[in-house]
């Protein structure tokens, strides 16, 4: 999965976001004794029937004698035969998602073999898939979409293990299938037809989608896009289309041009992710197309072109250059296309996500963690993006992007380590770091900053003379130091160097300050009051979408120990009773909501919306529609807030119809 909604503090309610954060059923396996070079996959979909029936010849080179092999396969999907380079019949093992081979004879290391498995099954839920509750792999009438993800085919060492691919599937006449590769003319037959896609350079194309689409070439000047709507949905392509070539332009100019620029963007059906990347092709699921482009999700999969197909990790243990590096990616296109404050709002929403897990594990043994979890969220992608901020706050603009271009450039079509990437920021920035990866790569912890200041007047103004402390003795980072002033003029930054717990600083001012600011925009991973508050918000948060809504009330009971007048940890309350129909309980924390300080502005709106749904439910239709009436008040449409009021003003909300919330 590539992308996945990280509900913070300052987020919309989260029984409105889609995409829960699911939890992961395979464990971690032992690198294979052999790498895979090529498959060749031949595959009809029934989708009336939901069934996929396939052949995959696997080519493989031993690096050691070989008598036993290993795959992950959607434990959906069975296995029938399995035979040998000669045609002879191997014995074989299925355990869940793992399919074991052995051979009679050993295979010789450094010589070239391949395997033959077939087998089929029904795709129709999220059964078998190797993240429980969450559909990788479906086959149905209304689209189909066979995820790399969801080891659809055998699988070894996933995101590794790179590899180049032919398939060819074989749908219904009036289907179209999408996959990486070079398309070949489709071979038609009565009532189907055959799509054959080749992918000669090594990275991870075994993503295949099909289904009835409206083909919509991108219309941008220069762009090389093609996109697959479902019908009806046809008015986003233009507006998708722009924007992807305006990210596509903007990666292109910030790491390398792609060996291959054209790129689909295919829609699929929300039973999935939110978003998901392949060489060439990006999905994303109906929910995320609307009129107004939601840029930032598109970014971050149109990234992945970069980060984990063009370079991709050496191994488990580094995947924070791809998710992590993907993740900061988006944020840098936000930086150019929403401007600097929406850039800092991005990069403190990631900081309170990559603090929530932090302790668990350092990056560097991230390996060890099931992948889609809320630690793996945290650590890889949200810490990992703070990484390259804070890199690139160390080493310079200049020398952070002549890295990545180097990266791209001696890395392409290859696998990088963490310790070949600092050597490339080595080299680009003049710079010895390991210091820095050592601190926040291989190791855990970050710093609390707290900082003592005094002003003094002067000939010209005002003098601000302070002290910045911490509580990491191996601590080593520019830190910026932002001055206010009263009279509302540009505040004042200053780059402070800090070893150590304590370092001292100096601000000359014309204007009287107002305040000392460490680290405005959230360039160093640290923990402050506030900060440790959005922390503890987003762990119930969590909690809440976990649905363990007893352990969710107590982590929201403990933050308002904190702070009793936050509105937004009595509404989170306040859900979490309405789910469980104590609307009693939930009314409590509504209207302790409306009475706090209404931080963030929607528990103002959503507030007097639950509680009209509460009325409603109990029978109380005058006082819902007060309710509702005083939600289009607030003129907040938050997550279409006042377009359910004025539904509900129209027909009373019907628990027994609608999901809670």
């Amino acid at each position: 999965m590539k992308y996945l909604k990280r509900l913070l503090a300052s987020a919309v309610p989260w029984f409105l976001a889609p995409g829960l954060i699911p939890l992961v059923t395979f464990a971690q396996t032992t690198a294979p004794r052999f790498g895979v070079t090529n498959y060749v996959i031949t595959a009809e979909l029934l989708p009336s029937e939901h069934l996929l029936s396939a052949t995959a010849r696997i080519d493989f080179v031993p690096r050691s004698d070989l008598t036993t092999m290993s795959f992950e396969l959607n434990s959906g999907l069975r296995v029938q035969s399995v035979k040998d380079a000669s045609g002879k019949d191997c014995n074989f093992r299925q355990e869940g998602l793992n399919l074991s081979v052995d051979f009679l004879n050993p295979v010789a290391q450094g010589k070239a073999a391949f395997v033959t498995v077939k087998y089929g099954g029904m795709l129709s839920t999220a059964e078998g898939s190797p993240v429980e509750n969450l559909k990788l792999a479906y086959i149905g009438p209304e689209g189909s979409y066979l995820l790399y993800a969801g080891r659809w085919f055998p699988v070894s060492e996933y995101g590794v293990d790179r590899f180049a691919a032919s398939m060819s599937i074989t749908v219904p006449s009036d289907e179209i299938v999408i996959a990486s590769g070079r398309q070949s003319a489709p071979v038609r037959e009565a009532g189907r037809v055959t799509y054959t896609y080749r992918f000669d350079q090594p990275s991870f194309p075994g993503t295949v989608l099909a289904g009835r689409y409206v083909v919509q070439p991108a219309t941008a000047v220069g762009a090389d896009i093609t996109l697959y709507m479902k019908p009806g949905h046809e008015s986003f392509a233009a507006g998708y289309g722009q924007t992807a070539a305006k990210i596509m332009a903007f990666y292109s100019d910030k790491f390398a041009p792609l060996p291959n620029g054209h790129l689909d963007i295919v829609e699929i059906e929300d039973g999935t992710v939110n978003g998901y990347s392949a060489p060439g092709l990006v999905a994303l699921a109906s929910r995320l197309f609307s009129t107004q482009v939601r840029f930032q999700p598109l970014a971050q999969q149109i990234a992945y072109q970069w980060w984990g197909h063009l370079v991709s990790p050496a191994s488990r243990n580094d995947f924070f250059l791809e998710d992590g590096l993907a993740t900061y990616s988006a944020a840098l296109y936000v930086q150019d296309a929403a401007g600097e404050t929406a850039f800092e709002d991005q990069m403190r929403d990631t900081e309170v996500g990559a603090l929530t897990h932090e302790e668990v594990v350092a990056i560097a043994q991230a390996g060890q963690l099931h992948e889609f979890t809320p630690e793996y969220q945290s650590i890889v992608y949200q810490k990992g993006a703070m990484v390259f901020h804070m890199l690139r706050w160390i080493i310079g603009d200049e020398a952070f992007f002549k890295t990545l271009q180097t990266v791209c450039q001696l890395y392409a079509w290859k696998s990088i380590s963490a310790e070949e990437f600092q050597k490339a920021a080595e080299t680009a920035s003049k710079q010895e770091l390991t210091y820095f990866f050592a601190q926040w790569v291989t190791s855990t912890g970050v710093p609390t900053f707290k900082r003592t200041w005094a002003v003094y007047r002067t000939a010209k103004g005002y003098q601000v003379v302070g002290k910045i402390q911490q509580d990491l003795d191996l601590f080593r980072m520019p830190v910026e130091v932002r001055v206010t002033s009263a009279e509302g003029a540009r505040p004042v930054n200053d780059r402070v160097p800090m070893v150590g717990t304590t370092a001292d600083f100096t601000v000359n001012m014309r204007t009287r300050p107002l305040s000392v600011i460490i680290d405005p925009g959230s360039r160093i991973l640290k923990y402050d009051e506030k900060i440790k508050f959005q922390v503890e918000m987003a762990r119930g948060d969590q909690l809440g979408q976990e649905q363990a809504y007893l352990e969710a009330v107590k982590q929201y009971q403990a933050v308002l120990e904190l702070n009793k007048n936050n509105s937004l940890a009595h509404y989170r309350l306040g859900e979490i009773f309405f789910k469980l129909r104590n609307y009693t309980a939930a009314m409590e924390e509504f209207r302790r909501a409306l009475d706090g300080d209404l931080d963030p502005k929607w528990t103002d709106v959503w507030s007097h919306l639950m509680l009209g749904k509460i009325f409603d439910v109990t029978g109380q239709r005058d006082r819902a529609l007060n309710e509702y009436q005083r939600a289009l008040q607030t003129n907040d449409n938050t997550q279409g807030a006042l377009d359910e009021a004025n539904e509900y003003v129209k027909k009373p909300y019907a628990a027994e119809n609608k999901a809670a919330g």
